[in-house]
């Protein structure tokens, strides 16, 4: 990864203090019917928008709640000709910012204390019309017209901060569209979401060369909520052509700690029994990370990945599918880097000479010794594999060890920002390295991978989305290619100063080489294919989406060499490309709805 992510490493001596968030006490709801009639469209909206309910009226608040304007809704009571008497019984739908932290959220499973917490922020809840009501003297301008509906008293509620106790919800005006006779209808699909909720909040994503954009990052709430509302709405299947279908439910497993973690991997049974969806599917919003755990702001959203995949697959051993960004298995495979150690030998890989190294052979063995076996590993992997070089061109992948491996990187898997990349350029380097990455106060890796160096001008970025029908044989062209630049290592090894790159700016680097910017996607385009195909052994199911790494340099007039980097998890960072959290989104979707 880029510098996109904020460093997984211990604290500091003293941590920082979160920035401020979107806290704030809840105001009472509109209660009576003669209450109602005092307070216009724009009141209500104004006292849903300070709380995070979505506005009736047609308006939008928050990061990401923005829907269509009720009036050109439908459905529901809008659809009901009969007039309808005080006591009926109705199913109203609930929905709620994921990005307001003070919103009340209904608590399918009331639990106390500090741990693990269940949330549903969207679906069709159970309630009753506390006055009669019909279609006929329904109008929108005129407030105390809309349905009354009082929520189930059953059914409690509380925000995802507070330390109050549940409490249910008083009677509130709705549009008809929000608001359907009993229906024992299933949603097409029920979606659990994994959220950070500690101590301190994950902003959203900045502009610039190392920020996410406008979406933030998938820990962050902002995210969260575009991806509601822009995804999940905005699917033909879940939230209809006026997005006032609501044929989904969403629930949010709050945690704070690896502990809450492992501590909710008990629910999974009864959280897949209480989900009602044709499909069900969990998407995991959250980083694994090979560390212990540590308070402040820059270590929020990291998950000790023991307890992160071991709670993934206690929910897929109970029947729900993981969606985002991939299956337990696969996701430890991707985020891990061994991958890059599997590949090693494969010819069409096109990967660097990479071997595991482990800890006990540091600190048991001594480092130098630890660092001497490594050299002679990378040669010998290197000898059964020469990388692929042409007559004339210079020593691949580098030059500086064309006579003999003696510079390379030291990496942790599981880690991200290129925060633990470290490289050297001798043995008695590489036993230093080895020893700082191993045993830093906090690290529970127990191997770190090293590999040669590649010579490369810039990274090319290839987004795959195969479809779910993907044939055999079928050659999947990119949906996005972007490219970026490092500006080197510092004295300490590590690299820095990050750059996107634009075509333009690629093509000045190259002396305006149209034809080796094309050798090179095409290249990497040909590798992508392979490389798809090795995952397959690893899981049946295509990734609905998979981005791909690759260190390009060019080697002369319209030629250029690709050397394959790395793969990264469905919802890694888009760069420049503004639709590609939306087009995830839409990928994730879609494969969970097959």
């Amino acid at each position: 990864e880029t510098s996109v992510r904020r460093p997984c490493c211990p604290p500091p001596a003293s941590a920082q203090a979160a920035p401020p968030g979107r806290q704030g006490a809840m105001t009472a709801a509109p209660a009576s019917g003669d209450g109602d009639r005092s307070r216009s469209p724009v009141q209500v909206a104004s006292w849903q928008a300070s709380n995070g309910f979505p506005d009736d009226t047609g308006s939008a608040h928050g990061s990401g709640t923005s829907r269509t304007n009720g009036s050109s809704c439908k459905g529901g009571l809008g659809s009901v000709d009969v007039p309808l008497q005080s006591g009926q019984p109705v199913q109203f739908w609930y929905e709620a910012d994921p990005a307001h932290r003070a919103t009340p959220l209904a608590c399918p499973l009331p639990l106390t204390g500090c741990g693990p917490q269940i949330r549903q922020s969207h679906g069709w809840l159970e309630g009753t019309l506390t006055a009669s009501w019909s279609l006929q003297n329904y109008d929108l301008n005129k407030m105390e017209t809309w349905p009354f509906v009082l929520p189930s008293q059953s059914i409690m509620f509380k925000d995802r901060t507070s330390h109050k106790a549940p409490s249910a919800l008083g009677p509130r005006r709705l549009q008809p569209w929000r608001v359907r006779l009993p229906s024992s209808e299933p949603p097409e699909l029920s979606v659990l979401l994994v959220r950070w909720n500690g101590e301190h909040q994950i902003n959203a994503g900045v502009e610039g060369d190392g920020g996410w954009g406008k979406f933030g990052c998938p820990p962050c709430d902002d995210y969260v909520s575009c991806m509601v509302s822009t995804g999940v709405y905005g699917h033909p299947a879940l939230g209809g052509a006026d997005r006032c279908q609501g044929s989904f439910e969403i629930f949010s497993l709050f945690v704070k700690h690896s502990r809450d973690m492992l501590e909710s991997a008990p629910m999974a049974p009864w959280m897949v029994a209480h989900m009602k969806g044709r499909k069900k599917v969990s998407f995991w919003l959250l980083w694994p990370a090979e560390w212990e755990d540590a308070g402040g702001a820059d270590y929020a959203g990291y998950i000790e990945k023991r307890a992160m995949f071991g709670t993934m697959r206690a929910y897929e051993a109970a029947g729900l599918r993981s969606g985002f960004p991939h299956p337990a298995d696969l996701y430890e495979l991707i985020t891990s880097k061994s991958w890059l150690c599997s590949l090693a030998l494969h010819p069409q890989a096109h990967c660097p000479a990479a071997t595991l190294v482990s800890k006990g052979s540091v600190t048991g063995g001594g480092a130098a010794q630890a660092a001497r076996k490594a050299l002679t590993a990378l040669e010998q992997i290197r000898r059964r594999n020469p990388f692929p070089c042409k007559p004339g061109e210079r020593p691949a992948p580098s030059n500086i060890n064309k006579n003999g491996v003696q510079k390379g990187v030291v990496k942790l898997g599981w880690s991200w920002e290129g925060r633990f990349v470290l490289s050297f350029e001798s043995e008695r380097e590489l036993a230093q390295r080895l020893t700082e990455i191993l045993t830093t106060p906090g690290c529970m890796a127990s191997t770190c991978i090293v590999q040669e160096w590649v010579d490369f001008d810039f990274e090319m970025r290839l987004y795959l989305l195969p479809p779910d029908d993907w044939q055999p044989g079928v050659w999947l062209a990119p949906a996005k290619v972007e490219c970026n630049s490092w500006g080197g290592f510092s004295e300490e090894g590590r690299p820095h100063t990050f750059r996107k790159l634009t075509e333009e700016q690629c093509l000045e680097w190259w002396e305006q080489d149209v034809d080796a910017l094309k050798h090179a996607t095409t290249e990497a385009t040909e590798l992508g294919q392979f490389l798809l195909a090795w995952l397959l052994c690893m899981d049946a199911q295509p990734v609905p989406m998979v981005r791909m790494d690759f260190m390009i340099s060019r080697l002369g007039k319209g030629q250029a060499r690709v050397v394959f980097g790395e793969y990264c998890e469905l919802g890694a960072c888009c760069l420049a490309w503004e639709n590609g959290p939306p087009t995830i989104w839409r990928a994730a979707l879609d494969s969970a709805l097959k």
